[in-house]
């Protein structure tokens, strides 16, 4: 779920990053924004995208207190290109507010919008975007180092990181690119099989989320003339219990419009020290989502066309190189305390009976 995730983890209490000049260390600071809390906005994430399995929309409304929205169900969500066309997306069943379009690549050249009609008849569009004609090409590579990692109580401890790092290409027309990257993870979490004389077993839960939430990576080919880029880091993830099964990485390379780079700038400009654009409505970032019906009804948000490339691999617990000594879920008959996650695994945020295809 890239685009999903990659706004999902963005803005609330967030720290990004900007990659700019050499794409190194150069600008990389935290910057503090206060933003008033406005309850029953719409929040819209998601994206066309060349990549059939990246074509998901989220929506949501926001809270008037300081927590994560709530996710709206039961809308009609339909993408139109240029020529008239349209497809549906449908309705996560497991995960209420999140809207895939199946079997569906996007068509460079090609221009999209989407419009969303909500249970109580209000309807939305997408300013139109043009779907970039190229994206480069990406590999990844990762080495497990030891960081000091402060938690949320300040309490400062040393521990292992998988570190996620990128060679990339970039179109050959640079002038005209603008890239983002970003890294998603999915997890397996099989529940605790308790014995029963029915021999069933629990089903398994796909969790899907931003691997490294605090990390934006953009880049402006008006600015930087290199197009290629060795071991770029692209995502710090802390080890924990969600290793103990098998844990994918996927790092996806877009090549994005100018009107949503310029988005994601003044996201990564306005974003804080941790979380999403679904949780505290960002201070007066303009997206390209607007009311039909009231167009001066403020809507948060960005609906892009991203022609995507990627690269994909798992870590299993024999990956590492020492022992995972996390809490797992494996049954034992002498034990009557288990994590929560271990009983109801869908207890799990973002998590979902829904196996990806390729996992």
């Amino acid at each position: 779920m890239s685009v999903v995730l990659k706004i999902q983890e963005l803005i609330h209490k967030s720290c990004a990053y900007v990659v700019c000049g050499s794409l190194s260390i150069g600008c990389v600071s935290p910057i503090n924004i206060d933003s008033d809390n406005i309850g029953g906005n719409l929040v819209v994430s998601g994206q066309v995208s060349t990549l059939a399995e990246q074509n998901i929309v989220q929506l949501g409304r926001t809270a008037a207190t300081d927590r994560l929205p709530f996710p709206l169900s039961g809308a009609t969500v339909t993408l139109w290109d240029d020529t008239g066309n349209s497809q549906s997306y449908v309705e996560d069943e497991f995960q209420p507010g999140i809207y895939f379009l199946e079997n569906v690549t996007a068509v460079t050249g090609r221009t999209y919008h989407v419009q969303i009609a909500t249970p109580e008849g209000k309807i939305y569009e997408s300013i139109p975007e043009i779907m970039p004609e190229a994206a480069g090409t990406i590999s990844t590579t990762y080495e497990i180092v030891n960081e000091d990692y402060t938690d949320g109580e300040g309490t400062v401890t040393n521990n292992p990181f998988v570190k996620i790092y990128a060679d990339v290409t970039l179109p050959e027309s640079l002038s005209s690119s603008y890239i983002k990257w970003n890294v998603d993870e999915v997890f397996l979490l099989t529940p605790t099989d308790f014995p029963d004389p029915f021999a069933q077993v629990p089903p398994s839960c796909f969790i899907a989320q931003n691997a490294d939430p605090q990390r934006i990576s953009l880049f402006n080919g008006e600015l930087i003339t290199e197009n290629s880029f060795d071991r770029m880091l692209v995502a710090s993830r802390l080890v924990d219990w969600t290793f103990l099964e098998r844990h994918y990485f996927t790092t996806y390379q877009s090549s994005i419009t100018k009107a949503a780079f310029d988005y994601w700038t003044k996201v990564n400009i306005l974003a804080n020290s941790s979380g999403s654009i679904f949780d505290t409505p960002p201070a007066e970032i303009h997206g390209n989502i607007f009311s039909v019906n009231e167009p001066d009804e403020k809507v948060h948000g960005y609906f892009q066309a991203a022609n995507q490339t990627y690269d994909r691999f798992f870590l299993l617990p024999a990956s590492f190189p020492f022992r995972l000594l996390f809490d797992g879920c494996v049954f034992e008959s002498f034990s009557t305390v288990y994590p929560n996650r271990c009983l109801e695994c869908l207890s799990v945020r973002n998590s979902s009976y829904r196996r990806p295809s390729w996992f």
